[in-house]
């Protein structure tokens, strides 16, 4: 019980640095969505390990899952990687408190499991140009979502004439 608790403490302290800077700023659209897939990313990750009680296969569902989006993933990581790296933002911090806030959430609700093993078997049928647009419509756990910046939107072209 005591070490819940450190690692609770532990939790909510890194979100306290984390996600609040991220709800406080704004992002491109392409960082954006790939947080978003990498929130995706993380529950999947948190529901292999937390609901193998109710589903057994899911390491071998999740490992599937890895190996099928594995260039999607990759590419998801070099875009995060250059937002971080351009608002000088720490992409380690940001993914280890996804993941624990995932994990507390995963602990609480009492729907997690039932909620979340259907989405291994939503991916199963997707193809992996697919995987962003899903994630756009899965939620998730993180006390922050990605706002992104207003002089990033798309600007309607001028008519000439």
């Amino acid at each position: 019980m005591k070490r819940l608790s450190y690692a609770l403490l532990a939790a909510i302290v890194a979100s306290s640095f984390a996600l609040p800077a991220l709800a406080a700023s704004c992002v491109t659209p392409a960082a954006a969505n790939a947080m978003q897939v990498r929130q995706l990313h993380i529950k999947l990750q948190v529901s292999s390990l937390n609901c193998r009680g109710d589903d057994t296969s899911l390491p071998e569902k999740y490992k599937a899952y890895v190996n099928k989006f594995s260039g999607a993933l990759s590419n998801n990581a070099k875009t995060l990687k250059t937002h971080f790296g351009k608002s000088g933002g720490n992409m380690d911090n940001y993914v280890t408190t996804l993941a624990n806030e995932e994990s507390q959430y995963a602990h609480t609700a009492e729907d997690y499991c039932a909620s979340s093993l259907p989405l291994f078997e939503e991916l199963a049928k997707l193809k992996p140009v697919e995987l962003e647009k899903f994630a756009m419509t899965v939620p998730s756990a993180a006390s922050a979502k990605p706002q992104v910046c207003a002089a990033s939107a798309k600007k309607p072209v001028a008519k000439k004439g």
